[in-house]
C-alpha cells in the first residue's frame, strides 16, 4: 500500500514537473528586443521616429511616426517588417505563441492613420484606423 503511494505521489510529481516545463515562455528580453527594433526602424527611409512599450505581461506595442502619406500596402509592408524584426531580435521564431502585438503608424498631419493587430496564435490584421 506505501509503495503504490509513493509511486503515485512521484509519478505526479513528474506528470506536473514535465507539464509546466512544456508549457513554460521562452526566456525573451522583450525590452530588449523592443530597443533593437526601435533601432532598426529609426535608421529607415520615411520613418521620423518610434516608440513601444511591454505591459509586462504579454502585450507588446510598437508606433511608427512618419511624414506624408502611406498606402494601405505600404502600412501591411511595415508592420510585417515589426513582427519579423521582433522576431528576429528575440531570437525566439514562436514569439508570437506567447505575445499580442499591437502597431500603429502615426502621420504628424493625420494622427493615427493605420493600425494592425497580431493575436497569439492568429494572423496579423492591418487596416485604415476606423
Amino acid at each position: 500500500m506505501k509503495r503504490t503511494k509513493l509511486l503515485y505521489i512521484t509519478l505526479s510529481f513528474f506528470l506536473l514537473l514535465i507539464t509546466s516545463a512544456c508549457n513554460k515562455q521562452p526566456d525573451i528580453d522583450i525590452s530588449e528586443t523592443l530597443r533593437k527594433t526601435e533601432e532598426f526602424f529609426r535608421q529607415a527611409e520615411k520613418i521620423d521616429a518610434t516608440a513601444s512599450s511591454f505591459d509586462g505581461k504579454k502585450d507588446v506595442k510598437f508606433r511608427l511616426m512618419v511624414e506624408g502619406k502611406l498606402t494601405e500596402d505600404e502600412a501591411i509592408l511595415l508592420f510585417n517588417k515589426i513582427s519579423d524584426s521582433l522576431i528576429k531580435y528575440s531570437n525566439q521564431s514562436d514569439i508570437w505563441n506567447y505575445y499580442n502585438g499591437y502597431f500603429d503608424i502615426k502621420s504628424y498631419d493625420s494622427g493615427v492613420i493605420f493600425e494592425a493587430t497580431k493575436l497569439i496564435g492568429e494572423d496579423l490584421e492591418a487596416g485604415y484606423k476606423q
